[in-house]
């Protein structure tokens, strides 16, 4: 059975689509509608205006990103391993959608917007992390499991944004799997152990 999708959904996906191709500055509402196939006062009159548009569209591309439920059925005997599945699968998303993940982070880096979308759902990633690795039978002090959750998180995210950085300096390229999963495992396992 074929489903319709409505005119808000076409809406949200073109925005998305947008964000992926054009960055928030160049998503604009004539890219948008063309890309949805309405009439540009569509957006006004189903989101009100463009930047609840963007809004809804960034709250459900990260809500799709950090989703535990997929998460949790990462592989990974150990705390560690799944920890490692857990930041390569992030990293690999990023790199799928390197547009949409600097839409994310760009009020955050481009005018330090600490009440950006992304700055919350980091932290409550971060907390679900060490939720996790705790559930899954990981030994450390609470403040200790904390600094090195943050740590690993930091150095991911930073890459994750800037994949080619150390790349002529260092020769690492997390464009390449077995250089982004060598990273990723030293990492891992020099703040858990």
């Amino acid at each position: 059975m074929e489903t319709t999708e409505t005119v808000e959904e076409k809406i949200i996906t073109a925005a998305i689509e947008c964000l992926e191709k054009y960055g928030v500055q160049g998503a604009t509402n004539r890219k948008i509608a063309e890309m949805a196939g309405i009439n540009s006062a569509a957006i006004n009159y189903y989101f009100r205006s463009k930047e609840v548009l963007i809004q809804q569209a960034m709250e459900r591309t990260l809500a799709n990103a950090f989703d535990w439920k997929d998460i949790d059925l990462l592989p990974g005997d150990t705390p560690q391993e799944h920890c490692i599945a857990i930041f390569l699968h992030l990293i690999e998303g990023s790199l799928n959608y390197p547009g949409i993940t600097h839409a994310h982070f760009f009020g955050l880096l481009a005018s330090q917007d600490y009440n950006a979308l992304v700055v919350k759902r980091l932290n409550d990633f971060v907390a679900d992390l060490m939720r996790d690795l705790r559930q899954r039978g990981l030994q450390m002090q609470e403040e200790e499991l904390q600094q090195a959750c943050i740590q690993i998180t930091s150095a991911a995210f930073f890459l994750i944004l800037s994949p080619k950085l150390f790349l002529s300096g260092f020769d690492l390229d997390l464009n390449a799997p077995e250089q982004r999963e060598k990273f990723i495992r030293s990492l891992v396992h020099r703040q858990l152990g």
